[in-house]
């Protein structure tokens, strides 16, 4: 593989990543007893109920440890962590919004 692709390739592979292991923490039913359990434990409007079954929420903090691992693992420049923690969030967000519930 051509090393100028390499970095693309794993720009897309960590964005779904991100998009992924945020579904399994807002919506999956793996997770679903740890959800419910903080969802039952705090008030509704309680920051961490919300932020449980929140894509766009979780994706920040998905995103910025795909954005920082990718960086450490020598995949692209630290320089580019901020803005790839933003852009994996929001296409964590943009993928959710357009997925059914099934």
């Amino acid at each position: 593989m051509e090393m100028e692709t390499y970095p693309l390739l794993m720009v897309v592979v960590m964005a779904l990543a991100t998009a992924r292991t945020t579904r399994l923490i807002t919506r999956d039913r793996v997770f679903q007893a740890p959800r419910r359990a903080v969802l039952r434990a705090l008030p509704d409007d309680h920051l961490l109920a919300y932020l449980v079954v929140c894509d766009w929420c979780v994706s920040m903090y998905t995103g910025a440890l795909a954005a920082v691992g990718g960086a450490w693992a020598g995949w692209w420049p630290w320089a580019w962590a901020p803005a790839l923690a933003f852009a994996f969030s929001h296409v964590t967000g943009w993928l959710a919004s357009r997925e059914g519930e099934g």
